[in-house]
């Protein structure tokens, strides 16, 4: 949940800037010319625990702290909940700003409070003794206060209607509709609604060429099992007609059939001399004998001195 809130925030917002990790980013905007830094700090508890937000430099506006430079009042934080998205309380923070630009709170064209205060008292004092007078001139003292502070529209309402505002449950609905930014965010809404319903349908339009190519790939699969399985029996089938032509195995085989020509000789040699057979039968087996072994001899000395010549050369 935590890495989805700073999704929202990258998503919702332009020049978003990372400081540390899932804890700290700023988001910079524009103000009246001016540029403006947002100090997104999540603590260890986000979002469980609302985000802390820290304008600079610090602006004179009923949201700042205009001691710490912290917005406090934003109704996105006022009302923050683990559902609320980060990057939507950021976003109508600094919309809010853009679009009515306060001024500084160091600005040396801002009137002081104590300068102001001087002027109250004085209003106040000049007045004293005619309470009709007094409450005429307290009048244009409010009024005089930056139309950038009515954010709601509350000022230029009569008593009856904030007391219908206070307790009627439907006035104060339709009353809230009609606030400019929350219309702003009503517009925003349904924009996103109307994407995601888009995208859903876009999605589930690709569903029968995703299954298409989903069988295709288990088709693909059995195929490739199929090929190994072909694979390894070829390779059974190879390593043995490696083993049975290998060179040593050649060899191995020479020498059986020369000690079995040479043991063929003798045996001819042996059954002559017992008289078990004549001269001609004699030397026609033993001369057939005779040349096969010297025949595989021949072959087996050779093959011999070519596997050694390969052994001297490293092969």
């Amino acid at each position: 949940m935590r890495k989805r809130q700073i999704d929202t925030l990258k998503i919702f917002n332009a020049n978003v800037e990372e400081v540390k990790e899932s804890e700290e980013y700023l988001v910079k905007f524009d103000s009246g010319g001016r540029d403006i830094v947002l100090n997104v700090l999540l603590g260890a508890g986000f979002p469980n625990e609302k985000p802390k937000l820290i304008v600079s430099p610090i602006l004179s506006h009923p949201w700042v702290n205009c001691s710490t430079g912290e917005v406090e009042g934003a109704p996105g934080i006022l009302n923050y909940t683990i559902h609320s998205d980060l990057g939507r309380v950021v976003q109508a923070i600094s919309r809010e700003f853009e679009r009515h630009p306060p001024p500084l709170v160091n600005d040396p064209n801002r009137e002081s409070p104590s300068h102001k205060s001087l002027g109250q008292a004085a209003s106040s004092n000049s007045t004293s003794d005619h309470p009709q007078q007094r409450t005429a001139t307290a009048s244009p003292v409010v009024t005089a206060r930056s139309p950038e502070e009515d954010l709601f529209g509350l000022r230029g309402m009569t008593l009856e209607e904030l007391t219908q505002l206070n307790q009627d449950e439907d006035y104060l609905e339709c009353f809230i509709d009609k606030l400019g930014f929350v219309h702003n965010q009503a517009n925003e809404m349904d924009m996103l609604l109307t994407q995601i319903e888009t995208l859903s349908v876009n999605n589930l339009s690709k569903k029968k060429i995703i299954e298409e190519r989903k069988q295709k790939l288990d088709e693909m699969t059995l195929g490739f099992r199929e090929l190994g399985e072909h694979y390894e029996e070829s390779m059974n089938k190879y390593q043995k007609l490696a083993e049975d032509f290998s060179p040593q195995h050649i060899k191995e085989l020479l020498q059986i059939a020369v000690s079995t020509a040479d043991a063929k000789s003798d045996e001819e040699a042996q059954r002559f001399l017992n008289g078990d057979s004549d001269v001609n039968t004699f030397l026609s087996n033993f001369i057939q004998s005779r040349k096969s072994y010297t025949m595989r001899k021949a072959k087996e000395e050779r093959l011999s001195q070519q596997l050694t010549a390969l052994e001297r050369a490293a092969f």
